[in-house]
């Protein structure tokens, strides 16, 4: 279980870097391809040049995402990681449970509340009720 959560997480953080490199080449290839619009002659070959490295890194993080998915779809048919979902399930059961259990709690009024409080032997003096001027 537990080297099915760190492949898990090591699969997150994959993910976020492919999201991440994704944005970056998209950015990077609107902003050339903007500058490719307007530029000169003596420019114009450097960033063709700049968009043709672009292309070849996105092609690249095409190929990384393709494996990617691969690795996920083959994590997602193993029996331990049917298990840890189940585990994960039936933690969030119990905690809903819990947190209904503390809702049936917390079904008292505050005038309810109030006059418990005011029954508190901390707020008595003498049998008479304190008041916060003295």
């Amino acid at each position: 279980m537990a080297q099915v959560g760190r492949f898990v997480n090591c699969l997150v953080e994959a993910r976020n870097e492919l999201q991440h490199r994704s944005e970056v080449i998209q950015r990077s290839f609107k902003i050339k391809k903007a500058l490719l619009v307007k530029a000169d002659r003596s420019s114009f070959d450097r960033l063709c040049q700049q968009m043709y490295k672009l292309e070849a890194e996105q092609k690249r993080l095409e190929e990384d995402a393709a494996v990617y998915n691969l690795i996920q779809e083959q994590l997602k048919l193993s029996p331990a990681y049917k298990t840890m979902l189940e585990v994960g399930a039936n933690m969030e059961l119990k905690g809903r449970q819990n947190q209904a259990a503390d809702m049936d709690f917390c079904d008292i009024s505050f005038e309810e509340l109030l006059a418990q409080e005011k029954k508190d032997s901390f707020w008595q003096r003498n049998g008479k009720l304190r008041s916060f001027a003295s």
